[in-house]
C-alpha cells in the first residue's frame, strides 16, 4: 500500500524535488523540502518515509530522527511492510544491540505481513537467535503457508531448533513440484545427517555435488567456506560454475579420514559439527561495532590487552615467570592481531572500511565455533588460564581460555579472551600463539579415531604401457585402501579391499593415504609418496619381492605370496624376484650383469661393537638374452640366513655400461 501511496505522492513536483535533492545528496535543500510536505500531509506515511530517508543520510543524530519518522509512517500504514523495512534499515544504521533490537523487531513484522518482502529475510537471518527468536519466526511464517520460499525457511528454522525430522518434511514441500534446487537439497541431506541418518545424507549430500553447477546462490560453499584454507578459497572463487562438481569433488577427496568405506565420514562429521557450533558458539553480538569497525576493534583489543595485564598483575610472580619466555604482543600490535591471525581481510586503510567485518560477524560464530568446526573439541581446555602451556590464571573461565590441540603440525595452543561486544575472540598472547592461531585457521582435521598400526608395504614396477608404473600395496591387516593425490590435491587412483591393491599411475610425487580396518578400528596413514619412472634405455630396477617359497614364480604369484608384516618363519626356503629394465646387449644380443643381495642386520649397538652384525651377501655374475624387462631371481636354502631381522636391498651392475642401480631397502624378520 504504502509503496503505491509514495509513486503518487512522487508525482507531486515538490516530492520529485525533494527525490532529486537526495540522490544528490543535497540533505538541507531535501529536508527542508520533505518537512515542509511532511507538515502539509500529515497523514500521509509515504512523505514521513521520504523525510526519514533524508535524515538517514544525515550525519549522527539524524539516525534517530530517521526512526521516528519511519515509525511513524509503519503506525499510519499498519499492514504495509514497506515503512518496517526503513525502520529495519535504520536499526542497521544505529548498530550495536539497540540497532539490532531494532532490525529483529521489524523483521518479524515484516514476515508476519509479506515473508517475500525485500530483504526481509536476509534483515532477520542478520541478528542473534534464541530458541525463542526462531519460534517466534516460524509462527510468523506459518500464516502464509502457500507463500513461495516459506517451507524452505521453516525448515532452516526446524534445524536452528534441532528437530530434524521436521526439517525434513519441510524440505520435501520446498522440493515439490520443483528441479535440482541445491538450497532444498542441502537442508534434506543436513536434516539427515542431524538426525544420524548418514545414508540418507549421503545420498542427498551427493546430489547437491552433482548438480553444484546449478549452484547460482553460494549456498554450497557458505556451509563449507568456514574449514576452506586460503589456497582452497582462492581455487573456488575462479573456479567457473561448469567446473563446481568438480571442485567439490576435490576438496572433500583430500579429506576422506577413512579410505576403506565407500563413504566420506568427514562430510557427515562436518554437517554435525556445524549443527553443534551453530546452537553453541553463534556469535552474541553480530550488531556490535566491534564486529564491522576496524578502529573500533583496535580500541577494544587495546582495553582487552590492559585488563589481561592487569589480572596477570595480580601475582608478580607468575606475571614475571609468564614474560620471561612468552612474552604479551605489545598492545601496538594489537589493532591489527585478528586480521594477521586470519580474522579478515588485509587491512587497506587505517579508518573503517567496507569490508572489513570480522570472520566472527560472516560466520556468525564465535572463536570457539571457528576452531570447533575446524578440529572439533580441543583436547586441552583450560578455562580461565590463556594459555594452557603456562597455566596463570587470568580470568574466570567464561572470560578467558586457553585450547590446545594435538595435530599433524604438532601441538598448537591458542588464547580465547571474551571482549566487550566482540564476544569470545582468539586473543594470541605470544608470537608462538601467533602462529598458532594462524595455522588453525589455515589447516582442519576430523576427530575421527584411527588407533590401529598400520603395517604392510609397497612395491614398484614398470608397467607395460609407456610412460606409467604400477604400484601394488599389501596391508596387515589385510583389508586396506590407497588413494593417491597428485601436487593440485587431484585425486589420481584410489583402489579397496582385501589382500593386495594395484594402482597404475604415472610417474611423480604423491600425496598418499593408506588406511587399514581391524573389525570396524581404523588405521590411518597420510604422507608422501614419490612413483619412480622406469626407462627402456636406461638401467633400472623394481621393487625387490620376498617369499617364503621353494621356487621362483613370476611377478603376481610373488606378489600374491609375499607376507604382508614382512616376517618368515623359521626353517623355510626363501625366494627373491626383481625386474631390471633398460640392460645394454652385446652384439649377440646378451646381457650381463651382476646381482648383489644384501641382508644387513638390523642390531642394536653392543652386536655392532661385537662384529655381531656383518651382512650376509648373495653375489652372482649373470648372462641372458636381453630384452626389455629381465626377471631376476634367487632362492635361498633353510640355514644359509640365521634367525633375525635384516635391511635387505638388490644392487645390479651393468657390465657392459659400468652402470649400478640398487632397489629401495626393505626390512625383514627370519624368525
Amino acid at each position: 500500500m504504502t509503496l503505491a501511496l509514495l509513486l503518487l505522492t512522487l508525482q507531486d513536483p515538490l516530492a520529485v524535488r525533494a527525490e532529486s535533492l537526495l540522490a544528490r545528496h543535497e540533505l538541507a535543500a531535501a529536508r527542508s523540502l520533505a518537512e515542509d510536505l511532511a507538515r502539509r500531509h500529515p497523514e500521509d506515511p509515504a512523505l514521513h518515509i521520504l523525510l526519514g530517508r533524508v535524515w538517514l543520510e544525515w550525519p549522527t543524530f539524524g539516525r534517530y530522527n530517521a526512526l521516528g519518522e519511519f515509525r511513524r509512517a509503519a503506525s499510519l500504514a499498519p499492514r504495509d511492510p514497506e515503512p518496517l523495512y526503513w525502520v529495519a534499515r535504520a536499526g542497521l544504521r544505529l548498530g550495536d544491540d539497540e540497532g539490532e533490537v531494532i532490525v529483529r523487531e521489524a523483521a518479524l513484522r515484516m514476515l508476519a505481513l509479506d515473508p517475500g518482502y525485500r530483504d526481509a529475510w536476509e534483515l532477520f537471518t542478520s541478528v542473534y537467535h534464541d530458541a525463542d527468536i526462531w519460534e517466534r519466526a516460524d509462527a510468523a511464517l506459518a500464516a502464509h503457508p502457500d507463500a513461495p520460499d516459506v517451507p524452505l525457511r521453516r525448515a532452516g528454522i526446524a534445524l536452528a531448533l534441532d528437530q530434524p525430522e521436521r526439517a525434513d518434511s519441510f524440505a520435501r514441500l520446498a522440493l515439490a513440484g520443483r528441479g535440482p534446487y541445491i538450497p532444498g537439497l542441502l537442508l534434506e541431506a543436513e536434516a539427515a545427517f542431524d538426525a544420524g541418518r548418514d545414508s540418507a545424507g549421503y545420498a542427498w549430500y551427493d546430489s547437491v555435488l552433482v548438480h553444484a553447477d546449478l549452484d547460482t546462490t553460494g549456498a554450497i560453499w557458505d556451509q563449507v567456506w568456514m574449514i576452506a584454507s586460503p589456497e582452497e578459497t582462492a581455487r573456488h572463487d575462479t573456479t567457473a560454475p561448469a567446473d563446481q562438481p568438480r571442485f567439490y569433488q576435490w576438496f572433500w577427496d583430500k579429506r576422506d579420514p577413512d579410505l576403506v568405506t565407500p563413504v566420506n565420514e568427514r562430510i557427515a562429521e562436518h554437517f554435525r559439527r556445524l549443527a553443534f557450533v551453530r546452537r553453541t558458539f553463534h556469535i552474541l553480538h553480530p550488531y556490535s561495532f566491534y564486529h564491522r569497525s576496524p578502529t573500533w576493534r583496535a580500541i577494544v583489543d587495546s582495553h582487552g590487552q590492559e585488563r589481561l595485564s592487569r589480572a596477570l598483575a595480580a601475582d608478580p610472580l607468575q606475571l614475571n615467570r609468564a614474560l620471561e619466555t612468552n612474552p604479551l604482543i605489545v598492545p601496538a600490535a594489537s589493532a591489527d592481531r585478528a586480521l594477521l591471525a586470519g580474522l579478515g581481510p588485509p587491512r587497506q586503510t587505517v579508518g573503517d572500511t567496507v569490508g572489513s567485518e570480522t570472520i566472527y560477524l560472516k560466520s556468525r560464530l564465535d572463536a570457539r565455533g571457528i576452531l570447533w568446526i575446524r578440529h572439533g573439541r580441543p583436547d586441552v581446555w583450560a578455562g580461565g588460564i590463556i594459555d594452557p602451556s603456562r597455566p596463570v590464571q587470568v580470568a574466570s573461565p567464561l572470560d578467558a581460555a586457553g585450547w590446545e590441540y594435538d595435530t599433524p603440525d604438532g601441538i598448537l595452543s591458542v588464547g580465547l579472551f571474551n571482549l566487550p561486544g566482540g564476544g569470545m575472540v582468539l586473543f594470541p598472547v605470544s608470537s608462538r600463539q601467533f602462529q598458532n592461531a594462524r595455522v588453525l585457521l589455515a589447516t582442519d582435521n576430523t576427530s575421527i579415531p584411527a588407533p590401529l598400526e598400520a603395517r604392510g608395504w609397497t612395491a614398484f614396477f614398470k608397467d607395460h604401457d609407456p610412460g606409467l608404473t604400477d604400484v601394488y600395496y599389501r596391508a596387515a591387516p589385510d583389508t586396506a585402501a590407497v588413494a593417491l593425490l597428485d601436487s593440485s590435491d587431484e585425486r589420481v587412483a584410489r583402489a579397496r579391499g582385501p589382500g593386495l591393491i594395484e594402482l597404475i599411475v604415472p610417474p611423480g610425487r604423491y600425496q598418499q593415504g593408506f588406511d587399514v580396518d581391524s573389525s570396524g578400528v581404523l588405521g590411518r596413514s597420510r604422507g608422501e609418496v614419490t612413483v619412480p619412472a622406469y626407462s627402456r634405455v636406461q638401467l633400472g630396477l623394481s621393487s625387490l619381492l620376498l617369499t617364503a617359497q621353494d621356487s621362483v614364480t613370476e611377478r603376481r604369484p610373488m606378489l600374491a605370496a609375499m607376507p604382508a608384516d614382512l616376517v618368515y618363519p623359521p626353517g623355510r626356503t626363501l625366494a627373491a624376484y626383481a625386474e631390471i629394465y633398460g640392460l645394454a646387449r652385446d652384439r649377440d644380443g646378451i646381457a650381463r650383469y651382476t646381482a648383489q643381495y644384501t641382508f644387513a642386520p638390523e642390531r642394536g649397538p653392543i652386536a655392532r661393537i661385537l662384529g655381531r652384525s656383518q651382512p650376509v651377501i648373495f653375489e652372482f655374475n649373470r648372462s641372458q638374452p636381453a630384452d626389455a624387462v629381465t626377471p631376476e631371481r634367487l632362492v635361498i636354502e633353510p640355514g644359509r640366513l640365521p634367525p633375525g631381522r635384516y635391511r635387505v636391498t638388490l644392487a645390479v651392475t651393468d657390465i657392459l655400461r659400468n652402470v649400478k642401480s640398487e632397489t629401495v631397502a626393505i626390512s625383514v624378520t627370519v624368525e
